[in-house]
């Protein structure tokens, strides 16, 4: 819940500080077709704000609460967003296009020292927008 708050606050350190060091992901839906990849924490927090400042008025809902699985290992959520292409990101200008998009995350967290849990691996699968 934290990491979709962040994305919502456009807050990159709060995004930044869902992840472990080095996170794992897979996006089953992009180009990359599920192939696996490393990413430190700061990286996710920058993926996400190229992706916000597209989208400024992009808002998160959560279609069902996240869940962990019956292990405690990772946890399940749907969600979707919604906004408008109205910024440039990426090297990329705006086409007003509306952002209707929706999918699920997997997450796998890990305990961390201290007690707080962090996201070590992340698997997503979307649909798609223009930007």
């Amino acid at each position: 819940r934290r990491y979709f708050e962040g994305v919502n606050k456009q807050d990159h350190a709060q995004i930044s500080s869902c992840f472990t060091a080095t996170v794992e992901l897979r996006d089953m839906c992009g180009p990359s077709r599920g192939k696996l990849r490393s990413a430190s924490a700061s990286d996710m927090g920058d993926r996400c704000m190229d992706f916000v400042a597209a989208h400024p008025d992009c808002i998160v809902r959560l279609e069902t609460e996240p869940r962990l699985d019956r292990d405690g290992k990772w946890v399940w959520c749907h969600w979707a967003e919604t906004g408008t292409w109205s910024g440039e990101s990426c090297g990329l200008k705006p086409d007003g296009s509306v952002l209707e998009v929706s999918g699920h995350t997997r997450f796998e967290v890990e305990k961390q020292e201290g007690g707080e849990y962090k996201i070590a691996r992340q698997v997503v699968y979307r649909t798609f927008a223009n930007w």
